[in-house]
């Protein structure tokens, strides 16, 4: 029996970002086929999911409902989804539990489907006040902002999830108004080794490393890279046979590459490369909040030759080609088909490279041309209303 590949893009149903007018409950999962994009199944309309990861025997899907007012009280915070899916690929809600922390945007599980780990974002503009006391004695009102938090949940052996039972709360600011007054994780990663959890935290320009203890469900902080002063760092991609890593910075439109030693999960900086043209312009619109470019995601192909950054602003893709000592050598930047291109992603062989452009509302399939690792547009799309994230799994 052949197998069939699933394609499962996540949606939000409402709107956090990025989208004009979309439409109420219309976010969860939605699967296709990814020969005919026939869709195959629809779970959770209400659910904001804003990431998604596979487990590596098929059989679940777990998501971050980003929000922060869980069962419909605000300030309640965000959930974890599980999900069964069966031999066809459709999906089964398991349960939901608290992300315990706000709007939770990252998720990923570990090979034996032993733990999620989910970084919390928080809001970077809502506020509460506090009365406090100063140094001097006297009593005044200060703002305080939601955490920034790295959540870890058991996983059950029905492969739904238990209550949140490791946080680690991030701290500080880093120098850009609004977007760095407070600590911002935008997501986790395993290292290829799974001993340690990596942590892009783009309000405070910083890279954590923590080692995973899998008997008690503990994480132990080894190392933290700083990062450009106001770049952003947002998502993490290690190469596939190198002890090396590539994190984009979501507020300079750049990416960097790393060493990593799998022994003690220390990083060292390598190499800096800009992800749009010399003669790049922001648009004249103060009331686009991707009027400035920002960078979105990045993925390494497997064959571990070529890296790829989504632009969401100038709403393109940037292609490198990949060297054993981390330099990257830029092989060209092209439209992304569409708008605010959030994810991308490989299909399972690597042969096509998808871009989910939220804004446009469209599935953009790319060719990759395996010597070259240039994309072209196969004119093919599938159509989703405010999708943020794409995987592939195989049934």
């Amino acid at each position: 029996m052949n197998k069939q590949e699933i394609i499962y893009v996540g949606a939000w149903g409402a709107d956090i970002q990025g989208v004009n007018n979309p439409e109420a409950g219309n976010g969860g999962i939605k699967a296709y086929d990814a020969e005919t994009f026939e869709l195959v199944s629809k779970v959770t309309p209400d659910v904001n999911v804003g990431s998604m990861a596979v487990a590596k025997n098929g059989r679940y899907i777990y998501a971050t409902d980003e929000r922060k007012d869980l069962g419909g009280v605000h300030g309640n915070g965000g959930g974890i989804a599980a999900y069964a899916v069966d031999a066809a690929g459709k999906l089964s809600f398991l349960n939901e539990v608290s992300s315990a922390g706000a709007y939770p945007c990252y998720i990923t599980v570990d090979s034996q489907n032993r733990y999620a780990f989910a970084a919390n974002h928080g809001n970077h503009e809502e506020v509460i006040t506090r009365s406090v006391r100063t140094e001097q004695g006297t009593y005044a009102a200060k703002r305080f902002f939601d955490e920034g938090s790295i959540a870890m949940f058991p996983i059950k052996t029905d492969g739904s999830l238990g209550e949140c039972c490791e946080l680690k709360v991030l701290e500080g600011s880093s120098e850009l108004p609004l977007f760095q007054w407070t600590s911002h994780p935008h997501s986790v990663c395993l290292d290829p080794t799974e001993n340690y959890l990596l942590c892009a935290d783009k309000g405070c320009d910083l890279i954590h490393v923590y080692k995973i203890d899998y008997e008690v469900g503990a994480l132990k902080e080894v190392w933290a890279q700083k990062t450009e002063k106001g770049s952003g760092p947002r998502h993490i991609a290690f190469h596939p046979t190198q002890p090396l890593l590539y994190c984009n910075s979501e507020q300079n439109h750049t990416v960097h590459s790393y060493s990593f030693d799998p022994q003690t999960g220390e990083m060292n900086h390598l190499n800096r490369a800009v992800t749009v043209s010399d003669d790049y312009q922001p648009k004249d619109d103060p009331t686009d909040i991707f009027a400035h470019n920002q960078t979105a995601d990045l993925k390494v192909h497997k064959s571990g030759n070529f890296l790829y950054v989504s632009n969401r602003g100038d709403d393109s893709i940037a292609s490198y080609r990949l060297n054993g000592d981390g330099k990257m050598q830029l092989i060209e930047i092209i439209s992304s088909g569409g708008a605010i291109p959030r994810s991308i992603n490989f299909d399972l062989a690597g042969e096509q490279l998808y871009v989910v452009n939220q804004r446009s509302g469209t599935i953009n399939k790319f060719s990759v041309d395996d010597d070259s690792g240039k994309l072209t547009n196969t004119d093919s799309e599938i159509q989703v209303n405010n999708p943020v994230n794409i995987q592939f799994s195989e049934r």
